[in-house]
């Protein structure tokens, strides 16, 4: 949605594409359950099965990521735009939990790293820090319309760079520690790690910071009271979404994004 709002055009670039890869990976990810017990002792038939239905997956996940390059490359808005630096920033970080989740599906592969680390980083790349980053994207988009309060865009910029760095010396170092064989859910562990862990532990706390970062912008933006001036010169722009039509399935022309400077 936003994507689309933020491109050239009034309509989502390769919509059938995109609602058919959605409904695929609906249907794969509804049989690949057992790509989560690779080393229960399955026969190979099965193995074999699931490990090729969850390499699948995969088509249809580079369909969207591809269509979101594709409209964010004609985006009309400036790239200094936080929503732009997050939504690229999603898309590398749900790449790289994607790229680690092809090496977990080979069942060979999972026997070697499953309980490790490398899991931790798969998973975290693709859950919580997708997640996170939609989150601070939905606030960053509607925040001016819920409180009809402008956001800080230099606050925004430097909090998105902290979020970038702290989450990637958090949970990349933990593929390392995978291939280490490091495994998971241990308090103690060989000194050899002590250094990558270190790593983790601060960028787990510079993470931390970057939340907390988040939470002042958005007070900060009531605090100072830099009123949003919607299209017909109204305080808040919420009136202005209620008075202007919408085009077909709810996508305006123009985003709602405002920003003090």
């Amino acid at each position: 949605h936003i994507c689309c709002s933020l491109s050239n055009n009034d309509t989502l670039f390769g919509y059938y594409g995109l609602i058919s890869a959605m409904g695929a990976i609906v249907c794969l990810g509804s049989v690949v359950w057992a790509h989560h017990m690779f080393v229960v002792g399955l026969d190979i038939k099965t193995t074999v099965f699931f490990s090729t239905v969850t390499m699948v997956i995969g088509i249809p996940t580079g369909i969207k990521v591809f269509s979101w390059l594709y409209m964010l490359g004609s985006s009309r808005n400036c790239l200094y735009d936080p929503v732009v630096w997050w939504i690229v920033g999603f898309i590398f970080l749900f790449t790289i939990g994607g790229v680690t989740g092809i090496i977990l599906s080979a069942s060979v592969l999972d026997a070697l790293f499953h309980d490790t680390w490398f899991v931790v980083a798969h998973f975290h790349y693709v859950l919580s820090l997708g997640s996170y980053s939609t989150v601070v994207i939905f606030l960053i988009w509607w925040w001016p319309v819920i409180s009809g309060c402008a956001l800080n865009k230099y606050l925004l910029q430097g909090h998105w760079f902290v979020s970038v760095v702290g989450f990637n010396l958090c949970f990349f170092p933990m593929h390392f520690l995978g291939l280490y064989g490091l495994p998971r859910r241990v308090c103690c562990y060989d000194p050899t790690f002590y250094w990558m862990n270190n790593i983790s532990s601060l960028g787990g706390m510079i993470s931390v910071i970057s939340g907390v970062f988040l939470m002042f912008i958005l007070w900060e933006s009531l605090v100072v009271g830099n009123k949003v001036v919607g299209l017909w010169g109204t305080p808040s722009v919420s009136i202005n979404f209620c008075t202007v039509p919408l085009p077909h399935h709810g996508l305006y022309v123009g985003s709602p994004v405002y920003y003090c400077f």
